[in-house]
């Protein structure tokens, strides 16, 4: 079953004609504007203590400037400094910047935090009214605003909690941007007993259709796990259809055969693909991406960005699989495996796709921290859950890619039930989203206008 919708807004009907003609246009009419941005998860690292030192370093810096120079939030010094001049501030709101090393809750409700810079740590307390209580996580990077109450007193009282947070604007587009679109698909789990293999067929053949917004497409951003690996999980090869992950692979690259010339796939690892399961992860190794005839590949996170608004400031879509939401769901209540946008809000509003270091999604400590948000994405897309949203933050439309895999026993036993065979559209020109439903189930598909 295939559905297309989406909410009116009262435009012009200039622009009402405008945003439809922009549906219209031809996606091979306009050539590949992809421009490559270096790879990550590449460099030389060792692992030792001074590279995961340095990887903190690196993330405290960048994420310090952002703090002073898009909010103007600017520290009155060190903690150290600020630690031997307790009477100097008594009663005195004063600005700190750091990163939290530990949360711990109170009896009171509260939260108190272990704050520490390059100079050493202090303590301080967070109310539990304040807003900010549920979403602290440690490794955080924050400014803090607070007072100490008594001169020559340890206790710090937080009264402002500044995350590094995207600003709120209006998304980019427009007459100056082609009037192309972008399909997002992701944990297709080539290999799998529980491949969707009917509803996979029926979107391939759309995608090859007369149907406008099939020809509309430009590129297909696949999320992470288009193959199902192996040995990712105990008891897995139980689920396998095709127990050679090479074959996996070959039987991906010709499915992507099939697309119709006008669309570019563009495809990163997740956590079931051949790579290193630390993140940030390379791109896949040379000899599966020869496989692919028509194919660019990058690592996760991927920040793909399409000149297609001009060279000089390109449309750019950070598309990171998602592994970063495992460690976010325990401890948030709002972030759940069901709505996982309340994660990519959460990554956009610390500007860090993986904060917590050590717990269930594994890290690697590069040069320099590629998991850190420096340029607010015009879309961010992630997959891994196996869910499917379509939503707004702060002027971005964020993505949650649906899965082309049926409920597995593993999903069964924990009743999670996927939400499967969707294929997500965006439009660069006119900014509205579009949801196509491939499978056979109630309400497949909803969609969204996106101009907002």
């Amino acid at each position: 079953m295939i559905t297309l919708s989406y909410r009116k807004f009262n435009f012009s009907e200039q622009a009402k004609s405008q945003y439809a003609s922009a549906w219209m246009a031809e996606a091979k009419d306009y050539p590949d504007q992809i421009v490559k941005n270096p790879n990550v998860g590449e460099t030389e690292q060792s692992g030792t203590l001074a590279n995961i030192v340095n990887l903190f370093s690196d993330r405290f810096e960048e994420l310090s400037k952002i703090l002073r120079h898009e909010w103007g939030f600017h520290s009155v010094g060190k903690i150290r400094q600020v630690r031997m001049n307790r009477a100097t501030f008594k009663q005195k709101d004063i600005n700190l910047i750091g990163i939290v090393c530990e949360v711990r809750r109170t009896k009171s409700g509260g939260r108190m935090l272990e704050l520490e810079d390059k100079t050493g740590r202090m303590s301080i307390f967070v109310p539990k009214e304040h807003p900010a209580i549920d979403t602290l996580l440690p490794d955080d990077v924050i400014g803090i605003t607070g007072r100490y109450m008594k001169a020559g007193e340890e206790f710090f009282i937080a009264s402002r909690i500044q995350y590094p947070e995207v600003a709120d604007h209006q998304n980019r587009g427009g007459e100056d941007f082609d009037p192309i679109s972008v399909a997002f698909t992701s944990d297709v789990h080539f290999g799998s007993k529980y491949h969707l293999t009917k509803e996979w067929a029926r979107m391939m053949d759309w995608l090859s259709s007369d149907h406008p917004i099939a020809k509309n497409i430009k590129y297909l951003v696949c999320s992470g796990d288009m193959a199902d690996g192996i040995g990712v999980y105990p008891g897995q090869d139980n689920n396998l259809s095709i127990t050679d992950v090479y074959e996996q692979y070959e039987y991906c690259a010709r499915q992507f055969d099939l697309l119709p010339d006008h669309i570019t796939p563009i495809m990163l690892p997740g956590n079931h693909d051949v790579v290193r399961p630390a993140e940030p992860q390379p791109v896949l190794e040379i000899e599966i991406q020869k496989m692919f005839s028509d194919c660019v590949h990058m690592g996760n996170p991927a920040r793909i960005s399409l000149n297609h608004g001009g060279e000089s400031d390109p449309f750019e879509i950070l598309s990171y699989h998602g592994k970063g939401i495992d460690d976010m769901v325990p401890r948030m209540a709002h972030v759940t495996y069901e709505k996982p946008a309340e994660a990519m809000k959460e990554m956009l509003k610390k500007r860090h796709l993986a904060p917590m270091w050590g717990e269930r999604n594994a890290l690697s400590p590069e040069e320099t921290d590629q998991m850190v948000i420096k340029r607010k994405p015009d879309l961010m897309v992630t997959g891994h859950t196996h869910a499917h949203q379509m939503e707004w933050y702060r002027g971005t439309p964020l993505v949650v890619s649906s899965t082309f895999q049926g409920q597995s026993d593993f999903m069964r036993m924990l009743g999670y039930k996927p939400k499967m065979g969707y294929l997500s559209v965006y439009n660069l020109q006119n900014r509205e989203m579009k949801c196509i439903g491939f499978a056979d189930q109630e309400n497949p598909s909803a969609g969204y206008s996106a101009y907002q």
